[in-house]
């Protein structure tokens, strides 16, 4: 992937620093759908140079947004990046840049480089998709560090884990990366990525950890998509979840 979705799911102010000098510009070049998923993806492409594509798989709201700013349509009422580009501007701030700087198992990472009214930088973790949106709104160049693009050649070659859609939810590996940013235990399980608020299993949250299906332990978001698919049962599915540490339980009906 590709990511999605998501996630660093805390945005954290930190001290400034400057970007990577092996950092290349991007353009948007649009966005289309995975033909196997149906998830949304961007597409950025190197500035000059090699012209290098980069894929990322985001969620459909942020691809809403993405594509808003884009068409040059404003929404009716402020969405939620629009709400953010206010309050920089509001506050006497400006983004720099934003910077797409790395890729640890399916989930890419993103900072964005932003100053304060007297000039003193700030950074703020941020997943790509909200980057891109803010960056595209406040025309904030988009830079990827060149050693994400071998990155996401290499997962891509390798046949990589992608986004996997069930339920109306968008879930993918646990890796012992994005494990760090939770209260797991373990790094063992599927995060959910992104949750459809009208899906069977819209009582899930981002940052959700899947643990078990029917009281069966599943390891990976591949594992929980073989379960699910063989499932004959037409009782409710149960999904055991971590979230913020605490084991609960969710049952929905499948259709």
């Amino acid at each position: 992937m590709r990511s999605t979705a998501l996630l660093a799911v805390a945005l954290l102010a930190l001290p400034a620093a400057g970007a990577s000098a092996r950092t290349l510009e991007v353009e948007v070049q649009g966005l289309r759908l995975d033909a196997t998923t149906g998830s949304p993806v961007v597409q950025l492409v190197e500035k000059g140079g090699a012209r290098r594509a980069l894929p990322i798989w985001i969620g459909p709201f942020e691809a809403q947004a993405i594509a808003i700013e884009m068409a040059g349509t404003p929404p009716p009422r402020p969405l939620t990046h629009d709400l953010m580009k206010q309050l920089v501007e509001r506050l006497g701030g400006r983004l720099d840049h934003v910077v797409i700087e790395d890729l640890r198992g399916a989930t890419y990472f993103a900072t964005l480089y932003l100053a304060r009214p007297g000039g003193e930088g700030l950074t703020v973790d941020a997943r790509p998709s909200d980057a891109i949106a803010l960056a595209l709104r406040l025309h904030g160049p988009i830079l990827v560090d060149e050693g994400v693009f071998a990155k996401a050649a290499a997962a891509e070659g390798e046949g990589g884990p992608g986004p996997v859609h069930l339920w109306g939810l968008t879930v993918q590996d646990l890796t012992p990366e994005i494990a760090v940013f939770f209260p797991a235990p373990q790094p063992r399980g599927v995060l959910v990525a992104d949750v459809v608020a009208t899906g069977p299993a819209h009582e899930a949250a981002r940052g959700d950890v899947i643990t078990a299906l029917d009281d069966e332990p599943v390891a990976s978001a591949a594992e929980l998509a073989s379960r699910a698919g063989a499932r004959a049962s037409r009782e409710p599915v149960r999904l055991s979840v971590r979230r913020n540490g605490r084991p609960i339980t969710l049952r929905f009906a499948a259709d």
